[in-house]
């Protein structure tokens, strides 16, 4: 369109192009740049013909997007040019920003060549490093993340059952301090390990079945972590976690036997709760009610000394004495908020019910800061009944408001 003379009826092309000239390459070249990080890489190199004023404009841009799979071009072509244009990207003297990679399913591309990828934009001081690699080729060889200036990173679709044992060891990143991780397969990873990261997420994550992952990460204020398969990894203490969800899928920690005692160093102490005893707001849920860690868990942990807002699902509330639901509120002493998310995977439900804390009379045994308790379910039935009964006794009473 560049060029061409505005439309006499106003239309939308008429707002960038007024009598033949280019009032888009007018725009501040700041503006210019952030338009162009929205693109794909190809389309950033092809706005080299639009105009003599951005003929070079593609070179110092702080965004690059190698987004293939389902796209126009060919596909042979495509590694020669993600070669190509990162080599000029270390000559060039503006840092990279962020450094997507995209790769949908991309069969003659291996890990070898997208590590080389990475090693570029690391020696570029990309901030920004995204890595998504759903149908790529067994892992013959892993990325090694080592860079002062990296400080958020995600990773995607890493499901081979090769994954090496050094990936998730962000000791040599010294200023990482998020980091997503999308259904990938973390068998062989030894341990999630920095200093730095403030920000974890683990979703849809697939643990090992022989060997539990410890992730130390001290400094975190923020934790998703959602595993869908293996052993649940241990968390090691996080004193300044502000915020943490923990939803457990997985059957591997589960009772096989009618004794789940075993003989192994986790006897002793608490695989996740202790690791998250300094958390203010906290999500915890299971949907294998013979999953042990919780249970086992609270025989280990010391005080939720500042959690404030806790939400749990049924998994708490097993009849016929809801001890897990007792003692996790034992161990909450400064509790302002309890939500029971019960039967329900939400985010919407049918049935919500308030309920009333009267904290003069309320029992020694749960928080006398408690000021709100809310039941969300879809039906209002016996098992949902048999929570609130349980709750009277504590001196928290039912108010149902629109339900007969």
């Amino acid at each position: 369109m560049l060029g061409r003379k505005a439309p006499k009826n106003g239309s939308a092309g008429a707002a960038a192009l007024v009598e033949g000239r280019d009032n888009i390459s007018n725009l501040p070249d700041g503006v210019l740049q952030h338009i162009l990080s929205f693109l794909p890489a190809q389309d950033v190199v092809r706005t080299c013909v639009l105009a003599k004023s951005w003929r070079h404009m593609w070179e110092s841009t702080t965004v690059l997007r190698f987004v293939w799979g389902g796209t126009n071009e060919p596909e042979s072509m495509i590694p020669e040019f993600v070669d190509h244009l990162l080599r000029l990207r270390i000559h060039g003297c503006t840092p990279l920003d962020t450094c997507e990679f995209r790769l949908l399913g991309y069969h003659e591309i291996d890990m070898t060549r997208i590590n080389f990828w990475i090693r570029i934009a690391l020696q570029c001081k990309v901030r920004v490093l995204e890595l998504m690699c759903w149908g790529i080729p067994p892992l013959d060889d892993h990325p090694i993340f080592i860079s002062q200036y990296l400080k958020k990173l995600q990773l995607a679709g890493l499901s081979d059952d090769e994954m090496p044992s050094r990936l998730l060891d962000f000791s040599c990143c010294p200023n990482l301090e998020d980091l997503k991780i999308v259904d990938c397969y973390l068998g062989c990873a030894l341990l999630i390990s920095s200093q730095s990261l403030k920000r974890l997420t683990i979703e849809n994550g697939s643990f090992g079945p022989d060997c539990r992952m410890p992730i130390c990460a001290p400094n975190l204020v923020s934790l998703w972590l959602e595993v869908s398969n293996g052993m649940i990894p241990s968390l090691q203490r996080m004193p300044s976690l502000l915020a943490a969800y923990v939803n457990i899928d997985s059957d591997v920690d589960c009772i096989d036997s009618d004794d789940d005692d075993g003989d192994d160093d986790e006897d002793n102490q608490s695989i996740l709760l202790q690791g998250l005893s300094d958390v203010q707001n906290l999500v915890l849920k299971s949907f294998w009610t013979e999953m042990i860690i919780f249970r086992r868990d609270l025989k280990f942990c010391s005080s939720f000394n500042k959690l404030k807002s806790l939400l749990i699902n049924e998994y708490w509330c097993e009849p016929p004495d809801f001890s897990a639901l007792a003692c996790l509120l034992k161990l909450s002493p400064v509790l302002e908020k309890l939500t029971l998310q019960l039967y329900s995977e939400g985010p919407e439900h049918d049935v919500e019910i308030k309920l009333s804390c009267k904290p003069l009379k309320m029992s020694a045994a749960i928080s006398q800061h408690l000021k709100t308790v809310e039941v969300k379910c879809q039906v209002y039935d016996e098992r949902v009944r048999n929570v609130l009964t349980f709750l009277s006794k504590l001196d928290i009473f039912q108010r149902i408001e629109g339900y007969a």
